[in-house]
């Protein structure tokens, strides 16, 4: 049973139930019979009166009571009239918040209906923006498996090219060593005439060489002074340069440490690899070689034509800068492993403008490595692992 029954139900009983009482009430006042007064005896007198009231004293009472009860019965009757509107006022009220209700229950079910089409929608967008990425991803794969191939048929050109100078060199070398012994041959038989024509002179000059060698050692001793005060105020002279050089060399080495950031995993593995070469078979290559290239002249020679040839590679691999003019140099201080692999390359002396000085490095590490460094004695060897190398593009005719 609903709250608004239950009210009703409790409002109505006590008024109907006051509202029969009453009635109740007057029914029976109005069925009881009063005494009636004795009649009078009839008398031939004939009296003259006028009626002021048929109400007694005994009735009063009872009329008041029954004008009270139909007062009280009217006021329930409005009370009951007031009760029943409110209980229509409240039907009233309950119908428009039910109404309200379904209409806001209409309006929810829209707005999840729009809530869930607008979902649906961006799920689709979400599903065609992956797809376009899978597809751009896709695409970027296969630019990079061409990439990839294109660059290792280049790699592959490059490295027949070089084997091909190697064996060029390589016979160039052995004819060099073919005509090397012949003339040490031809040497030996004019060392040996020149050795029996010096044995008769030796006992002449033995005494010249005595007094020589006294005027020698005085020579010398002089000399040795006089090298000493030159050697003393060239490390002055050397000691100022290097303070500039150093100035430079710490502004470039800032912009080369960058780089040389990028190279430390590569070097590592060069720096492992040289230690690997030099504690097994490197060693036995390289004393076999330098015995078969002996000579301070050959090593001289082999030095020059290897510098000769990492310019040449290194001008080959160069691209020129904009903004380069002529007369731009620049000096790199530049380090390789015993098996001509690059170590590093950093700025020694600027040329100015920080473009060229890249494009040198760049053209550097292009050109590594430099297997022709295995070839050189241990001599000549020794002086390319730190050295400086003067790049300038005019020397190679660009």
């Amino acid at each position: 049973m609903s709250q608004p029954e239950i009210e009703k139900r409790a409002g109505y009983g006590l008024p109907v139930v006051l509202a029969v009482g009453l009635h109740v009430v007057i029914l029976v006042l109005t069925l009881v019979s009063w005494p009636e007064s004795e009649p009078d005896q009839s008398s031939t007198t004939i009296v003259n009166a006028t009626l002021v009231s048929t109400e007694t004293t005994t009735n009063q009472p009872q009329q008041a009571k029954a004008s009270k009860a139909r007062d009280a019965a009217e006021e329930a009757d409005e009370r009951q009239s007031a009760k029943e509107e409110a209980s229509r006022e409240a039907e009233r009220a309950a119908e428009q918040q039910k109404s309200a209700a379904r209409e806001k229950a209409a309006q929810l079910k829209a707005e999840q209906a729009k809530a869930a089409e607008q979902e649906k929608a961006a799920q689709a967008k979400a599903a065609e923006q992956l797809k376009a990425e899978q597809k751009a991803a896709a695409e970027a794969a296969d630019k990079a498996k061409a990439d990839a191939a294109r660059r290792a048929e280049e790699a592959k050109a490059i490295a027949l090219e070089r084997k091909k100078a190697e064996a060029e060199k390589q016979a160039k070398a052995d004819a060099l060593k073919k005509a090397e012994a012949e003339k040490a041959a031809k040497a030996k038989a004019e060392a040996e005439k020149a050795a029996m024509e010096k044995a008769a002179e030796e006992a002449r000059k033995k005494a010249e060489a005595e007094k020589a060698a006294k005027a020698k050692a005085e020579a010398e001793k002089a000399a040795k002074a006089k090298a000493q005060a030159e050697k003393e105020k060239a490390a002055k002279a050397a000691a100022e340069k290097a303070a500039k050089e150093k100035a430079a060399k710490e502004k470039a080495a800032e912009e080369a440490r960058k780089k040389a950031a990028a190279e430390a995993a590569r070097q590592k593995a060069l720096a492992e690899k040289a230690a690997q070469a030099s504690a097994g078979s490197l060693d036995s290559l390289i004393d076999s070689e330098s015995d078969a290239i002996s000579g301070a002249k050959q090593a001289a020679q082999a030095a020059n034509g290897f510098e000769s040839l990492l310019k040449k590679y290194v001008g080959q691999n160069w691209n020129r800068p904009s903004g380069t003019v002529p007369g731009m140099t620049v000096t790199l201080r530049v380090s390789l492993l015993p098996t001509g692999e690059l170590v590093s390359a950093a700025v020694s002396k600027s040329s100015g403008n920080a473009a060229f000085d890249r494009s040198a490095i760049q053209a550097i590490q292009k050109a590594a490595p430099f297997t022709e460094m295995q070839d050189l004695p241990a001599s000549a060897k020794s002086q390319f692992r730190n050295f400086n190398l003067y790049f300038n593009p005019e020397d190679l005719g660009r």
